[in-house]
């Protein structure tokens, strides 16, 4: 029975091949956006599952009142790990680690950064990173020692035993390779090349390691299995309250399972994340297979005259309904199944491009039970959902009416298929509308002021002893003919990670504890820049007692709301000397925070501003020359400020082409419904066309009246689609301080693109009927 389904079902798709192409086609790319969404959702879903003892690991955070909001910290203070590890039972391990940052290494000649930070032993007896060789608990405590990647080990020693070799650290020390473990995966939360001994880092961090108010580091616990993590939390709280004021404070611990996908806070409380993504690409693809489907049910219906007469001599036959039914769900079935085959081929072919996206590393594992389990069911589902009205509409055609050629619900059927084309234009149109915004988005904010001037501004990174080194350096690229000044400071113009909410200013109240970033630079720091003041003055050394002054940017002085005139207001054992221009930093579509600038000596970053002239490689070349004769052992590193700005936008850019690329698929899939529509019904009113080119019809009006059914759906269409789409983009925006407001141009540009490609797509039939010689089309009757 099931042979003489699928038989049938070849016979038909072969028989009618402009339409099979269309159905198989739209199902196809279809159904390869649902594959390249299973894997991007398999890898999402994947993050941190390498890890034996995943339901066990969690990361303390705390939440504290800034204002009339609360934060949420995943940076806490050096002392709480050993508070844990003392007063909470179920934590079975704790252990502190610093943020990541790029360490130096060198063995002979092989010198190079690596991603690297400093971690207690008990991390490696949480995470599951398998030794190759040594043991990185017992590595990390010797301070002595470093745990190093399969990938680093090879880099720096070659394809020979690491074990036991030694590697030079920062210029500073040298450090035995304790243990060798295997690459990290790319879907890990944490990501290292070199994990150095936690103790070097409290050495060098001595000054403020062992303070309950400097929240620097981060802190891992593993819980016991049978622990209930609520009455974890208030045992944490508990103990923390025994050591020192926390008034306003709530600690946590937060499943590291739950980071990547819920790892964003609003309010104190959890927000969504990437999570929030994924939904949204499942909902796009749901609707863009529907929209395959829409096709199918659309030309099937459609072809309804054709089918009529098999169903009748069928059903004469003795067959019953339900056999019927099987039969036009099994072709929806074969077409699906030829679709998906080649799904899978035209997903193989974008998979290169799709992971030039930023953050994505797919790989065309479609093969695995998890991936190709959920592919089958969800084309076995579209088959279904594809044939499923043409299977219930034809199989109840009337045998002694349709072998008369009558063929009932007619007026129903063309009324189904301009709803159908309708759902699909809504959806199309919504896109559209998506694309338009989100595009304009992007501009504003690629095209917003910053504040400074990036361009001709180059920045070193200070490795290691660098920045001691500043004042030399400094003293001999002066000397360079196109370099026009130079400067220094810890952050570098776009990400600012130092913050304190523990500054005091004249008139201050407990509403306004909120954070202020901090960060310190050398003198000329503001010209270098292109920083513009809007009060005050600069640093300058003429001054001499500079070390206790400081400048504040527009922001704070708005949300300190300090009184004019603000220059020589003291905060604290500061003075405020200077009010500096806004500019962007940290979030590229957020208004700046508040930030205090302070003087300081060298810095972690050196600014170069250069002439913009015919001799600018040269003038680089000579800072490259004067970077290595003042700091021979650190490999120079040379940063544009505008290439590294625009790094910023990669994850804008990557999402307006997502939404672009799929936007693109949905309208090409909808055209190709249209187009088999078009077709069939050019088909069907030949006589007619005839009969109106014989009475003096012409092109244009013979064109219209073909095309005209084809226009209302479009318009019902934006009619429906505008104000979900306009509700929608202004959710979206509305997360982005700096934005656009949208526009009536918006939505009318996005219906006529719409209304466009219906047209075009048509009109092709429609010309042709039009252009077709009457007396052959009326001597085929």
């Amino acid at each position: 029975m099931l042979h003489n389904y699928f038989l049938v079902s070849w016979r038909n798709i072969v028989k009618d091949k402009v339409s099979s192409i269309i159905n198989i086609g739209g199902l196809a790319v279809g159904l390869a956006i649902t594959i390249m969404l299973l894997l991007w959702i398999r890898d999402a879903m994947s993050y941190d599952k390498f890890h034996a003892h995943l339901p066990q690991i969690h990361q303390l955070m705390f939440n504290h009142q800034l204002g009339g909001d609360i934060g949420t910290s995943r940076s806490v203070a050096g002392p709480l790990a050993a508070v844990l590890r003392e007063d909470v039972p179920e934590i079975r391990y704790a252990a502190r680690t610093s943020y990541t940052g790029q360490q130096m290494v060198r063995a002979g000649e092989n010198s190079f950064y690596e991603r690297g930070f400093y971690a207690e032993p008990d991390l490696f007896r949480m995470l599951s990173f398998g030794a190759i060789e040594g043991d990185p608990v017992t590595a990390l405590q010797d301070p002595g020692s470093v745990v190093i990647t399969e990938r680093t080990a090879k880099k720096l020693f070659g394809t020979g035993n690491a074990l036991g070799k030694i590697l030079r650290h920062n210029n500073v020390s040298d450090l035995k390779v304790g243990a060798v473990i295997r690459d990290i995966p790319h879907n890990s939360t944490f990501q290292f090349d070199i994990v150095l001994p936690f103790k070097l880092f409290e050495q060098q961090n001595s000054g403020w390691i062992n303070k309950w108010d400097n929240n620097s580091i981060q802190t891992w616990a593993a819980l016991t299995p049978s622990s209930d993590v609520t009455i974890v939390n208030n045992k944490i709280q508990a103990a923390v309250k025994r050591h020192t004021d926390v008034v306003k404070t709530t600690f946590f611990a937060y499943p590291l399972a739950d980071l990547h996908l819920y790892g964003s806070f609003r309010n104190g409380k959890v927000s969504g994340g990437l999570i929030d993504g994924v939904k949204v690409m499942i909902i796009v693809g749901i609707f863009i297979l529907l929209i395959a489907c829409v096709n199918f049910m659309n030309l099937a219906t459609a072809h309804s005259e054709r089918r009529a007469r098999e169903v009748g001599v069928r059903k004469v036959l003795g067959a019953p309904r339900k056999v019927i039914i099987m039969q036009f769900l099994a072709e929806a079935l074969c077409m699906t199944f030829l679709a998906l085959l080649l799904a899978l081929l035209l997903a193989r072919m974008i998979l290169p491009f799709v992971n030039r996206f930023p953050d994505v590393h797919f790989s065309f594992d479609v093969f695995n039970w998890p991936v190709l389990g959920a592919l089958t069911c969800i084309t076995i589902v579209t088959g279904l959902v594809a044939g499923s009205y043409p299977a219930f509409f034809l199989s109840n055609f009337k045998p002694v009416k349709v072998l008369k050629g009558v063929v009932t619900n007619n007026k129903g059927g063309a009324l189904l298929r301009k709803g159908l084309v309708t759902f699909q234009f809504v959806i199309s149109i919504f896109l559209i509308i998506s694309i338009v915004v989100i595009f304009q988005q992007q501009q504003h904010i690629q095209n917003r002021p910053i504040g400074y001037d990036k361009e001709n501004l180059l920045i070193i990174p200070a490795r290691g002893d660098m920045g001691d080194k500043f004042n030399l350096f400094k003293a001999e690229v002066q000397q360079i003919p196109g370099v026009q000044s130079i400067s220094a400071g810890s952050n570098n113009m776009i990400k600012f990670g130092g913050s304190t909410d523990g500054i005091p200013w004249p008139g201050k109240t407990d509403d306004q504890n909120f954070a202020v970033t901090v960060t310190t630079v050398n003198y000329d720091w503001t010209k270098t820049t292109g920083l513009k003041m809007t009060a005050g003055r600069d640093f300058d050394p003429a001054y001499g007692a500079d070390s206790s002054a400081c400048l504040l940017n527009e922001a704070a002085v708005r949300k300190m709301g300090l009184k004019e005139p603000v220059i020589g207001t003291k905060l604290g054992d500061k003075t405020v000397i200077g009010v500096v221009e806004d500019f962007v930093f940290n979030q590229v579509n957020s208004d700046p925070g508040p930030m205090m600038i302070n003087l300081g000596n060298g810095g972690s970053y050196f600014f170069i501003r250069i002439k913009n002239d015919n001799n600018w490689r040269k003038t680089v070349s000579l800072i490259e020359t004067a970077a290595k004769r003042s700091n021979p052992n650190y490999p120079f590193e040379l940063q544009f400020m505008k290439a590294e700005y625009d790094k910023e936008y990669r994850g804008l850019r990557a999402g307006a082409q997502l939404t672009f690329a799929l936007g693109v698929l949905a309208i090409i899939i909808s055209c190709l419904g249209l187009f088999g529509l078009s077709t069939f019904l050019a088909e069907r009113r030949t006589k007619e066309t005839g009969i109106r080119k014989v009475f003096g019809a012409g092109i244009t009006k013979i064109w219209f009246s073909l095309s005209k059914d084809f226009i209302k759906p479009v318009l019902v269409a934006f009619m429906l689609a505008s104000p979900l789409a306009a509700w929608v983009m202004q959710q979206l925006l509305n997360d982005a301080d700096y934005r656009i407001e949208l526009s009536w141009w918006m939505f009318v540009l996005s219906g006529l693109v719409a209304l466009i490609i219906a047209v075009i797509t048509v009109s092709f039939q429609g010309v042709k009927a039009a252009l077709r010689d009457p007396v052959k089309s009326l001597r085929m009757e």
